[in-house]
């Protein structure tokens, strides 16, 4: 397909690796603008889609880590997952990319744009994974609203 050079407004093959006319590299500049409309519709799809397994602690609330006490020696023990607090849940959002595992304080955020993969959101694929462990709270409340 033939497109405009940005640099000269030479027609061009997208395929052109630059512009025969100017030297504007083409192939770069396709590839940057189709990144950045994949990344629009990212983020226009994203929304809320349920709950899902804290991929820090692998749903358990708690992670391993090491302690020092005041001699200096390390031990190893257990401490609450501060992603999840301690629930072994977090928030699962969807996009067009896939699913993500995001922080409930987050979720505003992640929607919004706001933060990525890099800031709490976690990328866990193109189709959600059925959680390790059964939601004992999720399960109450089914059994409440059966029971009204």
């Amino acid at each position: 397909m033939l497109i405009e050079c940005p640099e000269c407004a030479h027609s061009v093959s997208d395929r052109a690796s630059a512009c025969p006319q100017c030297g504007f590299p083409i192939a770069e500049h396709v590839q940057q603008a189709a990144q950045r409309e994949q990344e629009q519709q990212d983020l226009a799809t994203r929304s809320v889609a349920g709950r899902t397994d804290c991929p820090k602690c692998e749903a358990r609330g708690f992670v391993m880590a090491s302690f020092e006490n005041d001699q200096g020696e390390t031990r190893e023990g257990f401490t609450w997952c501060d992603r999840c607090g301690h629930s072994g849940r977090v928030a699962l959002a969807k996009s067009s990319r896939g699913f993500w595992a995001v922080t409930d304080d987050q979720v505003d955020a992640f929607l919004a744009g706001e933060i990525g993969e890099s800031d709490g959101a976690t990328y866990i694929g193109d189709e959600s994974p059925p959680p390790r462990y059964p939601d004992r709270a999720a399960e109450a409340d089914a059994k409440r609203g059966q029971a009204d």
